[in-house]
C-alpha cells in the first residue's frame, strides 16, 4: 500500500470518528500513531468495510500490545457503533473479533463512551462482553455544558471559582498557546507536578510526539504565566462535539495568582470556539461516579458536580480526590461510563491473565501500605476469632430494650414490635433478629417476608425503616448487610428490600450508597414508603412553635376557630366513619388505599397502647368537627413512637373547606405530640424530587412547609436478590416473571 494510500484511509477514518455523535480522540488515527510509537500497533475496523455505497455505520481503532509475551486487543473509547442497534453491535464485534485473532491477540478489551446504565451494560453482556478486572481511562468524570452563552456558563460555577478567573485576569496572567520550542516548559511542569502529587509522567519524547501529532489538527498546549514566568500548562483537545483535557501541570510558585482557573475557562472557551458543545474534565474519583449512577437511577438525567451529596471537607487530600475538589467548582455534570469490558478468545490464557492482574493489585497495595499481605492475614484472623452471630428475638420486651440500646434517633415506628404485629395480621410473616460480634450488638432489623400471589412461587422480603444500627460504623454496616442478605439467601427470596432512614446527604449516607452499590444492591423502582420526608422540631415553647408558622398559617388556625371548628380526640367506635371520610379524600385526591379490614386493627391496636402507661409506643385519632355538620369534616390518625409522633393518615372532605379545618387540625396534632413527650413531628412524606414542580407532592409539601416543616432526602429503598435478571423481571410484572421462569425451568 503506498503512502499516499495510507494519508488517504487515515483522512476518511478521522472524518468518520469526527462525524459520529460518540467520536473520541482516542479513536482517531493520530492518537493511535503516537501509541505505535511506545510499543503498541493498529488495526482499523469499518463497517460497511467498503463506504461507496454510503457512509460508514460503525468502526473501531484496535490497539494491540504484547502483555506477558501474549498480545492483548485494546479499543480505549471504542467502538463507534449504535449500541441499540443490535445487528450492528454483533457485526462490529464479529469483526473485531476476526481482526484479534488474525493478530494472535487472546482477548479483545473495549473501552465505550456509552454511560453506566442498566440497559448498556445488558447490551454488552448480549454482545458476549463481561466486566474486565482493568479499567484503562477514566471510568468517572465531570462534563462541562459549552451550549450556553459564555455568561451562563460562568455564572453556573461556583462563585469563588468566577472569582478566581477574574482575580488571574486582573493580576495580569496571560494564557496562550505553547509553541513547539517551549515544549521542556511543559515538560518542566509536569515533573515538578509529578514529584509533589505523587504520579509518574512521561517521557519528554512521549509529549514531543503528541504535540507533533495530535496539536496540529486536535488540540492545543495551553501555557500561563505571569511577566514570562510559566505557571501551568495544560493539553486540551477536541473531536466532533466533544473536548477533553488530557494532561496538566503547574509549579509551586505563585499558586495565589490562580493560573489553573484563568487555564481551564480559556480551554473551555478554545473548545467553544471550535464548535464543542462539552468539555470533559477527564477524571475524578470513581466513588464520586457510582453515587451519581445511584442518582441517576433515581430517575435524574444528570448529577451536578458542585451539588453531589458529598461532604468535600471529609474528602481525602491525595489521589484525584483533590483534583475533583477543583474540577467540581466549574459547574458541571458528573458521568460515569461502563468501563473496560472484556471478551476472551483463548479462555486459558485469559486466566493466566486474570491471575496476574489480581497478582499485582496485591502486590500495589501493599507497597503503598493499603493494606499489605501479612497485615491483611492477620486482620482476617482476628476477624475469625470473633465471630459475627445473628440471633433472633422472640419476645416483645427484648425487643423494645435493644431498640432503646441504639442510637435514639433511629428507631423507627416500623420497626417497632408492635407495626410487625399489625404487618403478621396481613400476610407477612415476621422475625427480628439481633446482629452481634463478641457479645456487642451491631444492629437489628424486623424482617417481613412472604409470596405476594399463590400463582407465583417466589417470596420477597421487606425490612421497612431498617436496618437500624450506627450508620457511622462502616465495619457495623457491612456485617449487617452480609447477614440480611445471608437470610436471604436461606429464606430462598427473590429479593430483600431495605429502607435506611439515612439523609441521602449526609456523610452516612453518601458512604452506605457506596457500600450498597459496591455490594450490587439496587436502587429500588418500587419505593413503599415515601423517600422523603419533612420534619418539624415541636421542642421549646408553644407560643415560640406558633409563630414559626408562616403568618398565612396562623391566620387560618384563628379564622378555623372563629368559625366554630373543634377538634377531638377519637376512640374505636370513630373509626368506620373516618373510614368513610380517607376514602372520600382518596377518591377525590387519586390515591389507592387499603380496605378498612387492614386499617381497623392497625388503629385499634395503637389507639389502645396510648391507654397504658409506660408505653413508648401510641396512637391518636383527631377530628375536625363544625356545629352545623353531623359528620366530622376533616380527621387524621398520628403514630407515636418513643420520642417522635408520626401524622399517618389524614383525610377531609369537601365541606366546609374555607373554614380552614386542616389547619387547625394539625395544630392540635402538634400540640397533642407535644404533651407526649415528643420532639418531632414526622410529616411522612415530601416531593421524591424536590426541583420537580410535577412532582404530586408539591402541593401537600407547601401545606406542610407552612408548619415550620424542614425536609429530610432520604437513601430511599434498595433492593438487593440473587438473581439480577428474576428481580428486573419480577419489576416488569408478575406475568412476565412467570414465563421467564418456566423457561427458566425448561
Amino acid at each position: 500500500m503506498t503512502d499516499q494510500a495510507v494519508t488517504d484511509q487515515a483522512a476518511d477514518w478521522n472524518e468518520f470518528v469526527s462525524n459520529h455523535s460518540a467520536g473520541h480522540l482516542l479513536q482517531t488515527s493520530e492518537w493511535a500513531a503516537l501509541k505505535c510509537r511506545s510499543g503498541w500497533w493498529a488495526k482499523r475496523v469499518l463497517l460497511p468495510e467498503s463506504t461507496a455505497g454510503g457512509a460508514a455505520q460503525a468502526g473501531a481503532m484496535i490497539l494491540f500490545r504484547r502483555i506477558m509475551g501474549q498480545v492483548l486487543a485494546y479499543v480505549p473509547r471504542g467502538p463507534l457503533a449504535d449500541w441499540s442497534d443490535s445487528t450492528l453491535t454483533e457485526a462490529v464485534t464479529a469483526r473485531m473479533c476476526d481482526v484479534a485473532r488474525q493478530e494472535g491477540a487472546f482477548a479483545l478489551k473495549i473501552e465505550p463512551d456509552l454511560l453506566d446504565t442498566a440497559a448498556n451494560r445488558q447490551r454488552l453482556s448480549a454482545a458476549g462482553f463481561h466486566p474486565s478486572p482493568q479499567t484503562v481511562q477514566p471510568r468517572s468524570t465531570v462534563v462541562v455544558d459549552l451550549q450556553p452563552d459564555e455568561d451562563t456558563i460562568l455564572a453556573r460555577m461556583k462563585s469563588k471559582w468566577r472569582y478566581n478567573i477574574r482575580l488571574a485576569a486582573r493580576r495580569g496572567v496571560n494564557v496562550r498557546e505553547l509553541e513547539a520550542h517551549e515544549l521542556p516548559l511543559f515538560q518542566q511542569l509536569m515533573e515538578e507536578t509529578g514529584k509533589r502529587d505523587g504520579f509518574s509522567v512521561h517521557s519528554a519524547a512521549y509529549y514531543r510526539d503528541a504535540y507533533e501529532l495530535l496539536a496540529s489538527r486536535w488540540g492545543a498546549f495551553l501555557l500561563a504565566s505571569h511577566g514570562g514566568d510559566p505557571l501551568a500548562s495544560i493539553a486540551v483537545f477536541a473531536v466532533g462535539s466533544s473536548a477533553c483535557y488530557l494532561w496538566g501541570a503547574s509549579n509551586n510558585r505563585r499558586r495565589n495568582l490562580m493560573p489553573n482557573h484563568a487555564l481551564q475557562w480559556e480551554a473551555m472557551r478554545w473548545a467553544r470556539a471550535r464548535g464543542c458543545a462539552r468539555y470533559d474534565l477527564w477524571g475524578v474519583p470513581d466513588e464520586i461516579g457510582a453515587i451519581a449512577t445511584g442518582l441517576w437511577q433515581e430517575g435524574r438525567n444528570a448529577v451536578s458536580a458542585e451539588k453531589a451529596p458529598v461532604d468535600l471537607n471529609a474528602l481525602p487530600a491525595g489521589d484525584l480526590w483533590g483534583v475533583f475538589r477543583f474540577k467540581q467548582g466549574f459547574g458541571g455534570a458528573i458521568e460515569r461510563t461502563v468501563g473496560a469490558w472484556d471478551l476472551p478468545l483463548r479462555r486459558p490464557v485469559y486466566s493466566l491473565y486474570q491471575g496476574a492482574l489480581l497478582a499485582k493489585d496485591r502486590t500495589v497495595r501493599s507497597r503503598y501500605g493499603v493494606k499489605g499481605e501479612e497485615e491483611e492475614r492477620r486482620q482476617i484472623s482476628s476477624s475469625s476469632a470473633i465471630e459475627v452471630a445473628m440471633e433472633p428475638v422472640v419476645t416483645a420486651a427484648a425487643w423494645e430494650e435493644l431498640l432503646t440500646q441504639l442510637p435514639p434517633d433511629r428507631s423507627h415506628v416500623l420497626q417497632s414490635w408492635s407495626w410487625g404485629v399489625v404487618k403478621a395480621g396481613s400476610g407477612w410473616r415476621v422475625e427480628r433478629w439481633r446482629v452481634q460480634r463478641g457479645g456487642r450488638p451491631l444492629g437489628v432489623f424486623q424482617w417481613l417476608w412472604r409470596q405476594p400471589t399463590a400463582a407465583l412461587p417466589l417470596r420477597v422480603a421487606y425490612v421497612p425503616k431498617g436496618p437500624l444500627l450506627d450508620w457511622s460504623d462502616d465495619e457495623a454496616t457491612a456485617l449487617v448487610l452480609a447477614q440480611i442478605e445471608e437470610l436471604c439467601r436461606r429464606r430462598g427470596c427473590l429479593q430483600v428490600k431495605i429502607d435506611p432512614d439515612v439523609g441521602e446527604k449526609d456523610t452516612e449516607g453518601v458512604r452506605l450508597k457506596q457500600l450498597l452499590l459496591q455490594r450490587n444492591w439496587r436502587f429500588s423502582p418500587e419505593q413503599i414508603q415515601f423517600k422523603n420526608t419533612g420534619f418539624t422540631d415541636i421542642t421549646g415553647a408553644e407560643e415560640d412553635l406558633l409563630n414559626s408558622f408562616k403568618s398565612k398559617w396562623r391566620y387560618n388556625i384563628r379564622l378555623a376557630e372563629r368559625r366554630g371548628v373543634t377538634v377531638r380526640c377519637g376512640d374505636a367506635a370513630d373509626l368506620p366513619g373516618f373510614y368513610r371520610l380517607y376514602k372520600e379524600t382518596s377518591t377525590r385526591d387519586g390515591f389507592l388505599i387499603r380496605p378498612f379490614a387492614y386499617y381497623n386493627p392497625l388503629w385499634r391496636m395503637f389507639l389502645k397502647m396510648q391507654q397504658e402507661e409506660g408505653r413508648r409506643t401510641g396512637g391518636a385519632l383527631l377530628l375536625a368537627e363544625h356545629p352545623d355538620e353531623s359528620q366530622p369534616i376533616a380527621g387524621l390518625f398520628l403514630l407515636r413512637y418513643g420520642r417522635q409522633t408520626l401524622y399517618f393518615n389524614g383525610a377531609s372532605s369537601a365541606r366546609r373547606r374555607r373554614d380552614m379545618p386542616n389547619y387547625l387540625l394539625q395544630w392540635r396534632a402538634l400540640q397533642w405530640a407535644r404533651a407526649q413527650g415528643c420532639t418531632v413531628y414526622d410529616w411522612w412524606g415530601a416531593p421524591t424530587d424536590p426541583d420537580e414542580p410535577s412532582d404530586p407532592l408539591q402541593g401537600v409539601w407547601r401545606f406542610k412547609e407552612g408548619f415550620a416543616a424542614r425536609m429530610a432526602v432520604h437513601t430511599g429503598a434498595w433492593d438487593w436478590s440473587l438473581s439480577p435478571l428474576l428481580w428486573h423481571g419480577y419489576h416488569r410484572g408478575k406475568s412476565q416473571l412467570l414465563e421467564l421462569m418456566r423457561k427458566r425451568h425448561r
